[in-house]
């Protein structure tokens, strides 16, 4: 590997690093928040919190690590192209694909790592995540609750909260509101319960004693029943507040490459929406490979940015790539529905950046305004060069 090539690669790993740290603490910003409360305010170990922590990262290294592609290298050409390092290179002999090959194989690299992790670690971890969740809310069944407010955590059930005990799951002087059937809803007051976990199902329940069921049913007219009780226990499904609030909707991420297929076959057999699991299924291969493909698109991009320096190629790289998942996100609604072909769904955004750093690619070749002004920057600095020394 020539020395140049090595430079560039250099700095390249220095931007991406930097990036990476940058993104992924601004996407982590609310999950630290609610794990220092689960910390401060919940009794949760701190070890615990971590392993929360660490089942999480993969997840945003898949959103951050082609971003940081993007912005690492577009921000290291940029520099070559503001300080006229650029074009002193072209007009030393250098093409712009030549300079571009460092920038894919960085590229490259960074897509096998994506690939690794949404292919390896990914389903492992939100595995983990699940496990790990459930397994807290069985330790800290009121983990999910806050005292003094309103707590809408499960849907359909509102509960009110004067006192808890997050060590004991003990709950006092408690009010809810269960809307779960329209037809008939419950308002529950109660002067204590506790919360239990049912590890088959891994469903929590709820155990209230000494209180009173308010019954509102339309049918009622207006009127209602009152029920008093010693103890009634209610289902509550508490987890799904944790991990909602840890991570986004688990489900098909949890599966690797193969059991995707299984599953679509699986469904497309019964007659159920198998497109989901297709459309994952490509998301998995596609995201990574814009590592490659954002690689390809930044040289071109940045050789024709003059002034600016690193803001200005941050701001472009904010650009491309809300708009690449803005795309994804789109192809791949689009594509659980059926409205248009899962592979189309999810490939088209690494499509259109493919030509578009194509065609920028050949037009900073072929433009002779360019090479021009390389080729006179280069006469200008060697005609400011002593004669002899």
């Amino acid at each position: 590997m020539r020395l140049l090539d090595r430079a560039l690669l250099k700095e390249m790993t220095s931007a991406f690093l930097l990036a990476l740290m940058v993104f992924s603490f601004v996407l982590l910003t609310n999950k630290i928040l609610r794990l220092v409360e689960l910390i401060v305010n919940k009794g949760v170990g701190i070890l615990t919190v971590l392993q929360l922590c660490l089942y999480t990262l993969p997840l945003t290294f898949v959103v951050t690590i082609p971003m940081s592609v993007l912005v690492a290298t577009l921000a290291t050409f940029t520099r070559l192209s503001v300080d006229g390092e650029l074009l002193g290179l072209r007009g030393a002999g250098y093409s712009l694909s030549r300079l571009t090959r460092p920038a894919v194989l960085f590229g490259v690299a960074t897509t096998l790592l994506t690939l690794a992790i949404t292919v390896w670690i990914l389903p492992y971890s939100t595995r983990a995540l699940k496990t790990l969740v459930f397994d807290m809310t069985r330790r800290h069944g009121a983990v999910g609750l806050q005292e003094g407010i309103f707590n809408s955590a499960v849907d359909g059930v509102i509960v009110y909260v004067e006192r808890l005990n997050p060590h004991t799951s003990e709950l006092e002087g408690i009010f809810l509101v269960d809307s779960r059937n329209p037809t008939e809803r419950k308002v529950v007051v109660a002067q204590s319960g506790r919360f239990s976990l049912e590890p088959q199902q891994l469903r929590m329940e709820l155990t209230l004693r000494q209180g009173s069921i308010h019954f509102l049913g339309a049918e009622l007219s207006g009127r209602h029943r009152l029920l008093a009780f010693q103890s009634t226990t209610m289902a509550l499904d508490l987890a799904r507040s944790l991990t909602d609030s840890m991570q986004r909707t688990l489900g098909d991420q949890e599966l690797t490459l193969s059991e995707l297929r299984e599953r679509a076959a699986t469904a497309r057999a019964q007659g159920q929406n198998h497109h989901p699991f297709i459309v994952e299924f490509h998301k998995k291969l596609a995201l990574p490979f814009s590592c490659a493909l954002f690689g390809l698109l930044a040289v071109p991009l940045a050789s024709r940015i003059r002034r600016g320096g690193r803001g200005l190629s941050l701001a472009i790289s904010a650009g491309f790539a809300v708009g690449y998942y803005v795309l994804l996100v789109a192809g791949e609604g689009l594509g659980d529905r059926g409205t248009v072909p899962e592979v189309l769904a999810m490939w088209l955004p690494n499509v259109l950046i493919a030509v578009g750093g194509s065609v920028l690619l050949l037009h900073a070749e072929l433009h002779p305004a360019s090479l021009g002004r390389a080729w006179r920057l280069t006469r200008e600095r060697r005609a400011t060069v002593p004669q002899g020394g």
